[in-house]
């Protein structure tokens, strides 16, 4: 494989959609909209029925996880990206055959290809996660035209790299 380099500055839109997604395509994502939908549903059908009251909380459930909750992962967003030095500097990747290397400032880290542990991809750009909470993020629209060949690398590598194990597990006898 040819190295790849390419830079990612993240912005609150990037780590909102994200962040969004990464909410929302979880048990607990899909839990929460069956019950802003359910609430919803209850409130139009039985409308008539209910006292003023009623209707308030049914609506105010309903707005929870459909209004209120992504409203405040935009915040939380917009926050996290004025507040810390570390998301607002770009971060150089590069991609080769023995995993990802990522330049911050003066900082490096490497990661190999096993310890991916899964790729994501999405309309909005390609999701490498380390862990269920830790992931690279790169958004198609910062990557360009060279989008197409990181996407096209990356699962590559995970294919080549699937049943490996990280060295510190795997034990020679």
């Amino acid at each position: 494989m040819e190295e790849i380099d390419f830079d990612i500055t993240l912005r609150t839109k990037e780590l909102f959609l994200f962040t969004l997604r990464h909410t929302y395509f979880s048990i607990s994502g899909v839990f929460s909209l069956i019950i802003s939908l359910g609430s919803l549903f209850i409130c139009l059908v039985e409308f008539q029925d209910f006292q003023a009251a009623t209707i308030m909380a049914l609506l105010f459930i309903a707005s929870l996880f459909t209004v209120i909750q992504p409203l405040m992962l935009y915040i939380k967003c917009r926050m996290q990206i004025k507040k810390s030095d570390n998301i607002n500097s770009s971060l150089h990747y590069t991609l080769s055959d023995q995993g990802i290397t990522v330049r911050q400032n003066e900082q490096e880290a490497a990661v190999k290809w096993y310890d991916i542990r899964k790729v994501v991809q999405a309309k909005q750009g390609l999701y490498l996660y380390m862990s269920p909470v830790r992931a690279f993020i790169f958004p198609k629209e910062q990557c360009g035209s060279q989008y197409e060949n990181i996407r096209s690398a990356v699962l590559e590598q995970m294919e080549k790299h699937q049943d490996d194990l990280p060295e510190e597990n795997s034990t020679e006898e």
